[in-house]
């Protein structure tokens, strides 16, 4: 506000009320606590001995409605002073005001609108030319006086019949209006009750400080060929709550303002906004926090057919505890969660149940994890080339990246811990990630390698925040997985010790540990195996074993400090039982007769004695069952180390041996069992070579 030789200053338009008193025997109290221009001055009471006196009430530069009471005992007139359309003239309109009260005649008002011309950078004086324009009326009155283009200042008096001179009031013509521009940076949110809010800005430049007033319109985007537009009138607020908006509908909306003082002058519509209310809406959509951190986020269901207080919250896939969540009220649900560990981010969504099942829309809510600590394990491969690094998580939207330097991770981590001075250590790289068959399993592999040089590894989630996971140190070297030894090889030895040799990888160029495990033969998927305690020499010698018998055999090995990790187990080795020469004799064997009257048969079982090892020098590694027919006709089944043997009998004569077998040859002593039918003694078998127990 600006000081003037006749007042205070006060911008157009201009509103107020015109009051004067009644003769003062009448009515002596109305002049107390009114105000008198703009200034706040106060009069006193009416003086006898001098006439009425006329005052402006509750002046302002600001539109408002006129109040419905006058002060008692006075006749009041309202005011409007304002710019006309096409900025060349300010009018000022006065019209007088009856109520019930008010029974005095109003006698005749003269108001006086008179031009200063002020130059720039100068105080408001009249030293620089006048020139004045004085109305007179009773009940109403125009008046209005030319704006000249250097003027910019008008003051206005006015004066009843019979009283003193009214006050006077000074008022500052704006800068001209016109059709403003349309508001712009159109956005709309939702609140955490579920209302829809519209926001704007008023154009620029906007040089007049009375708000302007819009009109918001939207219309669904499938009615824009026979437009039915809803309208929604706003004052002086740019903001306003849009109610009624279905979900999965797309709408349009637009607005357009104008300036109080020229209301029928709209600024063009503005460009069009789209609003989509999804079925649900989340609020936030995406929040950062750390861990220990509470984090509420609200559901709001912009499906009208659906309630909250029946949603269901889901974490990650789990779902959460009904105690955690709350509806605030038919379309919002509220939950607060704390960040999970070992995770970039975490994945929200509010569901409703469906049957035995739950319907969940595709949107959610993302909690991002500031600084998580994430378990990074990396494994250089044999060759020395290449590093794999893994890490439990079935996150998908996240990069793995890494930075090298050729120093170690202590010097490293310490320069990085002064990087805001130095600038950052090393070189970042980027690392080819591939998903394995397991969905909570990721790896991604660097190519080629520095084996001696420090690596920093980190995640980042695919956001613009940079959240990211804490980071891990290491050295390739310090990681290999070396290739398993090759040509491994075993030998009975005479002693009855199993002794085997292996040739080591030719990676990395370091001292290695071996591990030897072994196991029977016995054709499982997960034989028993036995491990020998780890050792550093590239043989060993498997204590006691049963010669006779066919072992699995594996070798590994990794770096003798234990850094890095162990190797495949090698190929399986087979072991062969040490022959030196074939079987002395065949098996001692029982037969059992089952005579089978219907088919004229004999089922015969032999049941055969377990072969004491006398000597190590060879093992029987099968037997040979011989057969022949009265006809003459020699038949040999080969049936492996078993127990019992079974066939049947048709001839009246049949002879049959059993031998002994290993990778040398056959035994040579070796029972022979010959079977007759006798009309009279039934069958009967007889046995030649050895004394056997038939």
């Amino acid at each position: 506000m600006q000081e003037t030789p006749h007042g205070d200053v006060l911008e157009l338009p201009w509103q107020t009320e015109l009051c004067c008193a009644s003769p003062p025997a009448q009515h002596h109290h109305w002049g107390e606590g009114v105000d008198e221009g703009s200034a706040g001055s106060r009069r006193a009471p009416s003086d006898p001995g001098h006439p009425p006196q006329c005052l402006f009430r509750n002046s302002t530069s600001t539109l408002i409605p006129p109040q419905e009471t006058n002060p008692s005992g006075a006749t009041c007139w309202d005011i409007l002073c304002r710019v006309d359309e096409t900025w060349e003239n300010v009018i000022c309109d006065l019209k007088h005001r009856a109520t019930s009260s008010d029974t005095s005649t109003p006698g005749l008002v003269t108001i006086c609108l008179q031009r200063l011309v002020s130059q720039p950078d100068r105080e408001v004086n009249t030293t620089h030319g006048t020139d004045s324009m004085d109305c007179v009326g009773k009940d109403s009155i125009t008046c209005s006086i030319v704006i000249l283009a250097v003027s910019s200042i008008v003051v206005v008096t006015a004066n009843v019949s019979n009283t003193t001179a009214g006050p006077l009031i000074v008022l500052i013509v704006p800068p001209r209006l016109g059709k403003p521009s349309p508001p712009v940076n159109l956005t709309h949110t939702q609140t955490a009750d579920g209302e829809l809010v519209l926001s704007w800005s008023k154009p620029l430049p906007h040089a007049s400080p009375v708000p302007l007033s819009y009109e918001v319109r939207y219309i669904t985007s499938h009615n824009t060929s026979n437009p039915n537009w809803k309208h929604v009138e706003v004052t002086g607020d740019q903001w306003v709550s849009l109610t009624g908006l279905r979900s999965g509908l797309h709408y349009i909306v637009q607005i357009h303002s104008h300036h109080p003082a020229l209301p029928h002058l709209w600024s063009d519509w503005s460009q069009p906004h789209h609003i989509y209310l999804e079925d649900v809406t989340y609020l936030p959509e995406r929040v950062a926090a750390s861990l220990g951190d509470s984090v509420t986020v609200h559901c709001v269901f912009n499906d009208r057919r659906v309630n909250a207080s029946t949603a269901v919250w889901f974490l990650n896939l789990d779902r959460l505890p009904q105690s955690q969540y709350t509806a605030v009220n038919d379309r919002v649900s509220k939950i607060t969660v704390q960040p999970s560990e070992q995770k970039l981010y975490d994945i929200l969504r509010c569901c409703q149940p469906s049957g035995e099942k739950y319907s969940c829309n595709y949107r959610y809510a993302t909690i991002y994890i500031k600084d998580p600590v994430i378990d990074i394990s990396c494994v250089t491969n044999g060759d020395l080339d290449s590093m794999t690094c893994r890490w439990n998580n079935i996150q998908t939207k996240i990069n793995f990246l890494s930075r090298v330097a050729d120093l170690s991770c202590d010097v490293m981590e310490e320069a990085e811990a002064e990087e805001e001075v130095g600038g950052a250590v090393g070189v970042v790289r980027e690392a080819v990630c591939v998903s394995s068959r397991s969905r909570e399993v990721k790896s991604c592999t660097l190519q080629p390698i520095r084996v001696t040089s420090c690596y920093k590894l980190w995640m980042e989630a695919k956001t613009d925040n940079g959240t990211r996971s804490h980071p891990v140190y290491i050295t390739p070297m310090d990681h290999v997985k070396p290739h398993p030894p090759s040509g491994l090889e075993a030998v009975s030895m005479p002693s009855g010790v199993l002794r085997l040799a292996w040739v080591p990888p030719e990676l990395p160029l370091y001292d290695m540990q071996y591990q030897v495990r072994y196991a029977l033969s016995t054709g499982r998927a997960h034989p028993f195996w036995q491990v020998l305690a780890s050792q550093a020499e590239s043989w060993a010698e498997v204590p006691d074993p049963d010669v006779c018998r066919v072992y699995n055999v594996q070798v590994r090995c990794m770096h003798i400090n234990r850094s890095g990790t162990w190797s495949d187990w090698s190929h399986t080795l087979y072991t062969t039982p040490h022959n030196s020469r074939a079987p002395d004799q065949g098996p001692d064997f029982w037969r059992v007769f089952q005579e089978d009257p219907a088919s004229n048969q004999t089922n015969v079982t032999l049941l055969f004695k377990h072969f004491p090892i006398v000597e190590p020098t060879y093992c029987v590694e099968g037997l040979v069952v011989q057969h022949q027919a009265s006809g003459g006709i020699v038949t040999e089944e080969r049936i492996g180390l078993v127990s019992s043997y079974r066939f049947e009998w048709r001839e009246e004569v049949h002879s049959v041996t059993v031998k002994a077998q290993n990778s040398q040859g056959y035994s040579t002593r070796n029972i022979n069992m010959t079977l007759e039918r006798h009309p009279k003694l039934g069958v009967f078998g007889s046995c030649h070579g050895r004394q056997l127990k038939c």
